[in-house]
């Protein structure tokens, strides 16, 4: 979300003399600034920091405006002077003089701040502030991780966080990136505790210490951890019960369990029973998803509790990929059909390791049988040179040629329809029932909705600085803003549902959002300013007018009138 700066100054030649109209552009400024003052951000970033020596913009405050400029108007580093050219200075916590300081340079000695070792607990203090000051319920936390992907070399990358290759979310392998893990609570999504790895990181590896991580934070032992399958490991879940905590998790199609129940589910039918229903919120006119379980292994073989789900949705998405997996292997064993006899598919030894390599390319093995057919065919060879004649003696040689039969195989495609949309959740949470387990698992895509606005949204990739430090410092800093943001969004979103408010006009052309997102709205109050009409001795000053919608807004976030005044 891209704020209008615009001209700030605008002057006209009038009959009573030249005169002048200053446009005070605010924007939604104040709005970000009440949030990260209640979240005591510039206080916690000085604490650890230090302050400013003789009068000189100090770390916290630049760090709090470069803040600003993430939420609101992202953008390269060495643009933000020219960003900060035509605000206000106080909405942005700055004197004149400190708004003439604040360049590209002074943003990256910040960043070099962010990152060093006196830094290091400014985490732990932030994720207090923000869930005593914004009552978040701890009973529940989500953990995530994705990728920022960095074009460049960064070949003096050696020391950890590491910007390397490896397994890239952003389907670029070819990048280089860094692993960034997320914890959010079940209370809004809101953002208490991330982490910044090296970018060949695995996944199941960082769970332990950030387990460890909230435990110091939240202060309690008893909350419900929830992951994606990387927690399920033999060691990541022996370390999370050792001090009695409990989980949610997908078991792996790797365990044994998961391999012993989906054959049970080929071989024989199963009855299922729904118990859950969700409508489709983007297509209305779809069916909605219906979750079912049913009675099958309940145990894993270490004692965890195991529950089997089916969705709808998944059935069909399943069923989809399937079918084009099989279209796509019948059109590439179509094409090399065509090429059987030629250069090195001559022998059947070579076609069929041809075919092999296909099918199990494409998970198709198992759906398609190839069978290849053999025939002899009497090729004429004449035995003598020169032009061609009726009466010259020929001689007859064999010829061995080659041909592929496709058919799918029915009865097992049949057989493994019976597993299509099934995943099993596991757990240690014993009087919880399925439908309560499976509620908790739903609620992890919110992680992937906070990725989807660190990338999209306030655009963290790409990343303009050569320094590795300095680019995690930015990913860091990127994490105050995601905060903010979450925060705004959870504010508006509990007063309407606490007010039954079902809608606000906040999308363009004033069209009506239920699930209104921090961009959104903060976009409704990226005009606001005030002008001063300047003439001679004579001044005169046009207060801002809000809308309606505004007004609500802000009451919704539970600000004072005056953020505006």
């Amino acid at each position: 979300m891209n704020t209008s700066q615009g001209r700030s100054v605008s002057r006209r030649q009038t009959p009573s003399g030249p005169a002048q109209i200053s446009t005070h552009l605010l924007g939604p400024y104040p709005i970000v600034a009440s949030f990260l003052e209640r979240m005591n951000v510039e206080s916690i970033l000085r604490g650890f920091l230090g302050g400013a020596r003789q009068g000189v913009l100090d770390h916290a405050r630049t760090l709090t405006v470069l803040i600003h400029n993430l939420i609101v108007s992202p953008g390269p580093l060495y643009r933000i002077a020219e960003w900060a050219a035509p605000l206000e200075p106080h909405v942005l916590g700055l004197t004149p003089a400190q708004k003439s300081a604040l360049n590209d340079d002074r943003v990256a000695r910040a960043l070099d701040a962010l990152v060093s070792e006196r830094a290091r607990g400014i985490w732990f203090r932030l994720a207090l502030r923000v869930i005593k000051q914004f009552e978040i319920a701890t009973d529940r936390m989500h953990f995530d991780t994705t990728t920022v992907t960095f074009h460049g070399k960064y070949e003096g990358s050696v020391e950890t966080p590491k910007i390397t290759h490896g397994h890239n979310k952003d389907h670029r392998p070819d990048l280089k990136q860094l692993l960034f893990g997320l914890t959010v609570s079940s209370d809004g999504a809101v953002p208490l505790h991330h982490h910044v790895h090296s970018g060949n990181t695995s996944d199941d590896r960082v769970h332990q210490g950030n387990l460890e991580d909230l435990r110091r934070i939240l202060g309690r032992d008893d909350f419900t951890y929830v992951a994606d399958s990387k927690l399920c490991t033999a060691d990541n879940l022996k370390h999370l019960v050792s001090y009695g905590g409990t989980f949610v998790t997908v078991m792996p199609r790797t365990w044994g369990e998961d391999k012993r129940f989906r054959k049970t589910l080929r071989e024989s039918k199963t009855r299922w029973k729904e118990i859950l229903r969700i409508p489709n919120r983007r297509r209305k006119d779809d069916p909605p998803d219906i979750f079912s379980t049913c009675v099958g292994l309940d145990k894993t073989e270490s004692g965890y509790r195991l529950i089997w789900i089916r969705s709808s949705q998944k059935t069909r998405d399943d069923r989809l990929y399937r079918e084009g997996q099989l279209r796509r292997a019948e059109a590439e064993l179509g094409e090399l059909d065509l090429k059987l006899n030629r250069r090195r598919l001559r022998s059947g030894p070579a076609i069929r390791r041809a075919v092999k390599e296909i099918l199990k390319r494409l998970g198709m093995r198992d759906f398609l049988e190839v069978k290849l057919k053999e025939r002899t065919q009497l090729i004429p060879r004449r035995l003598k040179r020169g032009r061609p004649r009726a009466i010259d003696p020929v001689r007859m040689v064999k010829r061995r040629t080659w041909t592929l039969k496709i058919r799918r195989a029915s009865k097992a495609l049949a057989c493994e329809k019976r597993t299509d949309g099934v995943f099993p959740l596991i757990t240690n949470l014993k009087t919880r029932s399925k439908r309560e387990v499976l509620l908790m698992y739903k609620y992890q895509p919110y992680v992937e909705k906070r990725f989807s606005g660190l990338k999209t949204d306030l655009e963290i990739a790409p990343v303009y600085l050569k320094t590795p430090s300095r680019a995690a410092a930015l990913v860091h800093a990127y994490f105050f803003a995601l905060v903010a943001a979450s925060l705004i969004e959870r504010g508006v979103r509990q007063s309407m549902a606490r007010e039954k408010i079902e809608a606000l006009p906040l999308l363009p052309e004033g069209r009506m959002t239920k699930t209104p997102t921090c961009p959104r709205i903060l976009e409704n109050f990226s005009g606001i300013a005030w002008q001063e009409f300047m003439r001679g001795d004579e001044v005169i000053a046009f207060p801002i007018e809000l809308t309606t919608t505004q007004k609500e807004v802000i009451r919704l976030l539970g600000l004072p009138p005056q953020v505006y005044k």
